[in-house]
């Protein structure tokens, strides 16, 4: 399996290096040295940037986390009941003389 892959992998770097030589020929060594540069300088800025923006994303969750969010106090519905000194009937309640 390992060797299917490692075959598959040296395939297509050698179709990619074909093309891009069929596209641009053989650069000098400086050419090379500054492309090797540029992608390399460009990888990483973009690993540094993700690399910040998760921290910076991580802090801001855990200050959401830190602080409570305060609300309005609702008052308590008390379920009505029947009492045997004091019956609601239709939501009013019913004094008995």
């Amino acid at each position: 399996m390992q060797i299917k892959i490692k075959k598959l992998l040296s395939d297509c770097v050698d179709w990619i290096e074909y093309g891009l030589r069929r596209l641009y020929g053989k650069p000098s060594l400086m050419k090379q040295f500054i492309i090797v540069l540029i992608l390399g300088s460009s990888l990483g800025i973009f690993s540094a940037y993700t690399m910040i923006r998760s921290i910076y994303n991580i802090g801001k969750n855990d200050a959401k986390k830190e602080f409570m969010e305060l609300q309005h106090i609702n008052p308590l519905e008390l379920q009505k009941r029947n009492d045997s000194i004091f019956p609601i009937e239709n939501g009013k309640l019913k004094i008995k003389n």
